[in-house]
């Protein structure tokens, strides 16, 4: 298993676990993608940090794919229909 991969499952698992918890108690579930931007963009600073990425492009894009892909692409579509 290659480090991209077990990163991008983590953001994965941890972007689903906010998602789910937050979800209409903190957060209303229209700025649930601006949330799960947030955790990417948090997760590609702290991948960087620990040198599981050398450069920050890859970083970023990775972690806001996973973490967009869990529940913020589904949702801003849910969302647009739904206002």
């Amino acid at each position: 298993m290659t480090v991209e991969f077990i990163f991008s499952v983590v953001t994965a698992v941890v972007t689903a676990i906010l998602g789910t918890f937050f979800k209409d108690r903190v957060v209303p579930s229209r700025f649930i993608p601006l949330q799960n931007i947030v955790i990417g963009i948090i997760a590609s600073v702290i991948a960087v940090y620990f040198n599981l990425f050398d450069n920050w492009a890859v970083a970023i894009l990775v972690s806001l794919g996973m973490a967009l892909g869990v529940g913020g692409a589904y949702d801003l579509k849910r969302t647009k229909d739904k206002y």
